[in-house]
């Protein structure tokens, strides 16, 4: 009997032992704002009621067993830092009411791989996703919300998709992608929870490598495509244009009237000007021709003086040859 005693006891010590984990995912519930609970089970976290979450983080003890978190469709704001840290976190439920993401609210939470907000999102606080190193894919259900400080930097190329039936305004969103340099594409898609992306297991083939660059090209294809057919809602939603619409009422008639008149006064003056220093050229033609008459009289001169001193030394050498004899 007091075998079966012991027995018992051992066998209920272990059972107690292999309890024990499943006990602990069953950890607290508290309060997180007015109007707000919190709940922690099974390793997913559960906010229910009506309003904004407080700032901090009242489930502090609990951040390394949370895996999920769900936000009931009451939950209109995530408090500053409230899931920073909780690096088991996979995956987040935003509800339907969401409408701000505190500052630093999810900051280094390295196993989140995508986000899908609600059409009332309006702000992402400053790096409120920051060193989240998996996060590729965000999905935004309504119009484009405020992007401060930071919020989507973690080093690596993150895609945000903004519905088909609400594109955002171009200006904006080339700002942005600009200011992220080259890690942030927005782009026109819809959130499709029958295709979400596969958890990365740390391994890549080049064939995965090159069917998810073909997506990416496609999906950046179709969005600009989608983005050159559909009406922009709003005047800011128009792209600037390189040529303004004045251009060419502006620029053919100054041309015209511009160009002819100047040609015609150019020519006219030239033709003046040449004509002018023609005749200028010209009239000293006379006078040359007279200077060249006198030569001729000259040259004459010249040759009768020279007759005459031969002929006086001739006439000198025969009065000398006589006196000798």
């Amino acid at each position: 009997m007091k075998k079966r005693w012991i027995m018992n006891l051992l066998l209920a010590s272990l059972m107690l032992m292999l309890l024990a984990p499943a006990a602990s995912a069953v950890a607290a519930s508290g309060s997180c704002g007015e109007g707000l609970t919190w709940k922690l089970e099974n390793y997913t976290l559960t906010v229910t009621g009506s309003g904004e979450m407080e700032d901090g983080c009242p489930w502090a003890d609990y951040k390394t067993k949370i895996d999920h978190v769900v936000l009931s469709g009451g939950v209109t704001r995530v408090g500053a830092e409230n899931f920073s840290g909780c690096d088991r976190l996979e995956t987040v439920d935003f509800g339907d009411a969401l409408v701000e993401i505190g500052d630093k609210a999810f900051y280094g939470c390295e196993d989140i791989e995508y986000i899908h907000l609600p059409a009332t999102f309006r702000s992402f606080g400053a790096q409120s996703f920051r060193g989240c190193e998996s996060l590729k894919y965000v999905y935004c259900d309504g119009g484009m919300p405020r992007f401060n400080d930071s919020c989507l930097w973690t080093g690596n190329y993150i895609a945000v998709f903004f519905p088909t039936n609400n594109p955002w305004p171009y200006e904006y969103t080339s700002t942005l992608i600009s200011s992220y340099g080259g890690n942030l594409g927005i782009m026109m898609g819809n959130f499709d929870p029958d295709n979400l992306p596969v958890k990365d297991t740390g391994t890549t083939t080049e064939e995965d490598s090159t069917e998810e660059t073909e997506e990416e090209t496609e999906a950046t294809e179709a969005a600009v495509a989608a983005l050159a057919e559909t009406e922009a809602p709003t005047e800011a939603t128009v792209p600037p244009t390189t040529v303004p619409e004045t251009t060419e009422a502006t620029t053919v008639p100054t041309t015209e009237e511009t160009t002819e008149p100047t040609t015609e006064a150019t020519t006219e003056e030239t033709t003046e000007e040449t004509t002018e220093e023609t005749t200028e050229e010209t009239e000293p033609v006379g006078p040359v021709e007279k200077v060249g008459g006198d030569g001729w009289i000259g040259m004459v001169i010249i040759a009768g003086v020279l007759t005459m001193l031969l002929a006086g030394a001739m006439i000198f050498r025969g009065v000398s040859r006589k006196g000798r004899y």
